[in-house]
């Protein structure tokens, strides 16, 4: 693979008590935006699991950094390079938007804590990037379900790192939210040259927002690319089973949309 990836995955192996991913490698660039789309339990959210070290591959490497092995670097070091936005935030009902976000700044606290000033201001810049600054001191049981994605966005990027993976972040969403939510995460991707990974299961958000696609099932990548060579009637026939309507967006994205058949019906007379 070509040394200009600021996050690399190298031949990824990895199980619990049967086969969960299977020879994953591909990388990432700094202001690109890639999805991941596959069936469930094909291994994608497994995938970010081992790109932020929370476990380790049974076989393979991750580097990052210009090379460095994952493997190597302590906690707070790999918290300084990578930011993850979970499925599941875990938000403190008592915490208010400012404090919740605050959290980002943590692998940048002295060994006693304390935010000063410069956490301060990095924070409201996140938050004011996501749009959340309306509500920093209303509390996080107060925001709606789409602001509180953009409420653990900004957490993340308040770690100020070059690479930011998110984790089914649209599900549970109007399409409305899915879209403005989409929309904000590619602005901000280009405006802060980030390398940005998503896990989806909406190919039709990804096709339109994302700049490539890993197409996965059974736990191995099965196509990578553009948007336009990944996502092709006979890709996603291939993953699914079913039949897709494909038609091309202005720009580089695709609309891409199952094509129902209606069963026919045999009555005996």
């Amino acid at each position: 693979m070509s040394g200009d990836f600021i996050l690399e995955a190298r031949n990824l192996d990895f199980d619990y008590r049967k086969p969960i991913v299977r020879d994953i490698s591909f990388g990432l660039r700094p202001g690109t935006f890639t999805g991941i789309v596959g069936p469930n339990g094909c291994g994608k959210t497994t995938v970010l699991r081992l790109l932020d070290g929370i476990i380790r591959p049974l076989a393979g490497e991750v580097l990052v950094d210009g090379g460095r092995p994952l493997s190597r670097m302590r906690r707070r070091e790999i918290a300084r390079l990578i930011a993850m936005v979970p499925q599941n935030g875990g938000l403190d009902p008592y915490q208010t938007v400012l404090q919740f976000a605050m959290l980002g700044r943590a692998p940048y606290l002295s060994r006693f804590g304390f935010e000063n000033q410069k956490d301060e201001a990095v924070t409201l810049e996140a938050l004011e990037m996501t749009q959340m600054t309306r509500y920093l001191h209303a509390r996080v049981t107060e925001i709606s379900g789409g602001e509180k994605q953009r409420l653990l966005l900004a957490r993340a990027l308040a770690q100020r790192t070059p690479i930011l993976l998110l984790d089914e972040v649209t599900a549970n969403l109007d399409i409305n939210y899915q879209v403005e939510l989409m929309r904000l995460v590619r602005r901000i991707t280009r405006e802060q040259n980030l390398a940005t990974l998503v896990v989806s299961h909406e190919i039709n958000i990804l096709g339109a927002f994302c700049d490539r696609i890993i197409l996965m099932s059974g736990g191995r990548i099965r196509f990578q690319g553009s948007v336009g060579e990944t996502l092709t009637r006979e890709h996603l026939k291939q993953i699914f089973g079913l039949d897709f309507s494909i038609r091309r967006l202005p720009g580089a994205g695709v609309e891409v949309l199952p094509v129902i058949h209606e069963e026919t019906s045999h009555v005996s007379e």
